[in-house]
């Protein structure tokens, strides 16, 4: 049987991935029923990429860039009855653009593939995991290859890659992994990412595997790690905020609610969305409030089930609404360092902080109250925090922004909050952008300790989506 690849798309060039990138739009690719499709972030637009998917041979693993285009794979059937993963690239209208078989080891028996993909944020190149059996299958490997580039021609036998590197992710244009020992890698901030060989360990949590990371897009700067350990058994989805570089410490962490073994987690272009999938399906939610400081992540926007039945789905920026009527889609969401995307685009507006009153004991004691000028409408939630030493001196105690970290014996590049104990919350929500009060409650440790809070200085984060704001203050006599 002859491969379904037509001649013309098995050409490779130099910026297979570049394209044209419009406006504003935002969409999931994700895999149902064996093919991939494309929904609108609330679910009401869907559109059916791919056809011919069964249960033995369905698509697999999509990716999505911020300009539109989608990735995602397939096991053709070539001539003398092979098998091969095909990578297929449709364009931001939601046309098949071009395709290029999957490198495979030239020792390799049985290949498997893929194991995790991802789409770089120019959408130039693609990582994709791999297992394969070395001779008479006595011996497994794994890691990521590159394609997509001119790096590579067609049908490598020895592609660029690393080994021992599972569910390659990119942040930028650099290439984020695991490895078998359960800890998180990312490739330096070099030029030839992601054609480099060097890799410097970022997140490690004793008694946790961590498979896989994801990262946003700033100035939301927030990281996403899929965790899971065997005693007990567990396994879930961390979300936290590195510090402006990667690597760096992940702090602000909380717990995603989620139902079941989750996976897949990624973000949209612009930082304020996120989806994943777990039990219930695919999943849409607004990206964490980290400032409200809550063990369980405080959302922005519930989650919303746009697959009951999906699976593997990745944030992109294509316009489903406008596929369906035959126009050119958008694209093209903020995507990149300063919250630029590939096309363009308007950095999100910012937040504004100031104190009502003085920040006295009694007032603290009451609730603090502030003045926000907020960006737009939704969610605003705000803490204030003092660090574990000064907590431990007014006898607060200590606190942990994450259950799942709590439980491990000790964390490397996850700091969890554990330098920092909130002593007051507060949420508000806001019907259009302008100016809006809110207090912070304190907790009922913190109440009963602000008579010994004279000269305390606190750190007030306040954050709406991905428009945030920090302060300090000392809490006066």
């Amino acid at each position: 049987m002859r491969s379904r690849l037509l001649p013309t798309l098995l050409a490779v060039g130099t910026a297979a991935l570049i394209g044209a990138s419009g406006a504003h739009a935002a969409s999931v690719a994700y895999i149902d029923g064996g093919n991939a499709w494309l929904s609108s972030a609330d679910g009401a637009a869907k559109y059916q990429l791919t056809s011919g998917g069964t249960p033995d041979h369905p698509w697999q693993v999509p990716s999505q860039g911020p300009d539109g285009k989608t990735v995602v794979v397939h096991s053709d059937t070539f001539d003398g009855g092979e098998h091969r993963p095909v990578l297929y690239l449709y364009g931001a209208d939601g046309k098949l653009a071009k395709a290029n078989v999957m490198p495979v080891y030239s020792g390799a028996t049985i290949p498997v593939y893929p194991i995790g993909l991802d789409m770089d944020w120019k959408s130039q190149a693609v990582a994709y995991g791999y297992s394969y059996c070395g001779f008479a299958c006595n011996t497994t490997y794994h890691g990521y290859w590159l394609t997509f580039s001119d790096q590579q021609g067609l049908y490598p036998s020895n592609p660029q890659g690393q080994s021992d590197a599972y569910f390659p992710t990119f942040y930028g244009e650099r290439i984020v992994s695991s490895d078998s020992g359960g800890s998180i890698f990312v490739q330096p901030d070099d030029p030839s990412a992601p054609f480099v060989n060097s890799y410097e360990g970022w997140l490690h949590v004793d008694g946790l595997y961590l498979s896989r990371a994801e990262v946003s897009s700033a100035p939301a700067n927030l990281v996403a790690v899929e965790w899971s350990r065997a005693d007990p058994a567990g396994a879930g989805i961390v979300v936290g905020r590195h510090q402006g570089t990667v690597p760096s410490d992940v702090t602000d962490i909380c717990d995603l609610p989620v139902s079941g073994d989750p996976s897949s987690v990624s973000f949209s272009p612009d930082g304020t969305r996120m989806t994943w999938a777990d039990a219930d399906g695919v999943k849409v939610a607004g990206v964490p409030n980290l400032a409200a400081g809550t063990s369980t992540c405080t959302l922005t926007s519930p989650p919303v089930i746009i697959s009951r039945t999906g699976s593997q789905p990745s944030f992109g920026g294509a316009d489903v609404a406008a596929i369906l009527r035959g126009g050119r889609p958008g694209g093209g969401q903020p995507g990149a360092d300063g919250g630029q995307g590939p096309g363009g685009g308007t950095p999100p507006a910012k937040l504004q902080l100031h104190l009502s009153g003085r920040a006295t004991r009694k007032a603290f004691r009451a609730g603090l109250k502030l003045r926000l000028t907020v960006p737009g409408v939704g969610r605003v939630d705000a803490s204030a925090s003092v660090p574990a030493k000064v907590a431990r001196a007014i006898r607060l105690g200590r606190a942990h922004a994450s259950r799942a970290l709590a439980g491990a014996a000790s964390a490397r590049g996850l700091t969890a909050r554990t330098k920092t104990v909130v002593v007051a919350r507060g949420s508000t929500r806001t019907t259009r952008a302008g100016t809006v009060t809110l207090r912070l409650k304190p907790t009922a440790k913190a109440r009963r300790a602000a008579k010994r809070m004279a000269g305390v200085r606190l750190t007030i984060q306040v954050s709406q989506g991905a428009a945030r704001a920090t302060s300090h203050l000392r809490v006066k006599r």
